[in-house]
């Protein structure tokens, strides 16, 4: 499904398919882009570690702070490109139990600190080499829904279900034949319950099975 499925979808389940219409293109197309967008905010997110302009750091001497692109959900790992070598992603409030300290002194990177700029990145220690670190990342998407036939990021799966959301936005148009805030509630509930249930799913198939052994007997879980 593009976005003019989606469109299309939603006016057939808002029984909205007489010119004139009671929601426009332009404010269907908007609720579409909301709903992805929405989707990947309480779910995961969209996996990358291949776009360039969204995984790749580059990192000069000197360097104190990166700028993060702003799709960006959260960062799963980091590493250099030249050694394939870990560099850990931590918070400020994770550095005073390593005893580090911003203190203006360069060296080795060993850490992206991040959380206390929105879609900034500190470098520990301040950069003494040029080097590019590449992440693993979840994202929102990366260009807007605007216009018909424009292909969804996330998976397809999901797509049937971005119309509970398109729906609870629709029937929030402050208008006497389309505002309802009941219905507007329950598509809301509905499509969060979704994702609640989306995200549980990833988390389980994100789980590595272990087995513990005690005494001779394999425990797995």
């Amino acid at each position: 499904m593009d976005s003019t499925g989606l469109l299309l979808q939603f006016r057939s389940d808002m029984n909205d398919l007489a010119v004139p219409y009671l929601w426009s293109d332009e404010d269907v197309l908007a609720y579409a882009d909301d709903a992805q967008k929405m989707f990947c905010r309480k779910t995961d997110g969209i996996s990358d570690e291949t776009t360039p302009e969204v995984v790749q750091l580059a990192v000069v001497p000197d360097a104190d702070r990166l700028d993060l692109h702003p799709s960006i959900l959260r960062i799963v790992s980091a590493v250099r490109t030249d050694t394939g070598r870990p560099v850990e992603v931590i918070n400020p409030s994770d550095m005073p139990k390593r005893g580090w300290y911003f203190d203006g002194n360069t060296g080795v990177l060993k850490a992206l600190v991040i959380g206390s700029q929105a879609h900034k990145a500190r470098l520990y220690p301040k950069a003494a080499e040029t080097l590019t670190v590449e992440l693993t990342v979840f994202r929102l998407p990366l260009l807007p829904i605007v216009d018909s036939e424009q292909a969804l990021e996330i998976d397809e799966e999901h797509h049937r279900h971005l119309v509970l959301w398109m729906r609870h936005l629709g029937y929030l148009k402050a208008d006497a034949e389309t505002f309802d805030q009941g219905k507007a509630d329950d598509f809301e509930a509905r499509f969060l319950r979704y994702c609640e249930n989306v995200k549980a799913e990833q988390r389980r198939k994100d789980h590595k099975t272990r087995v513990v052994a005690y005494g001779g007997i394999s425990i797995t879980n």
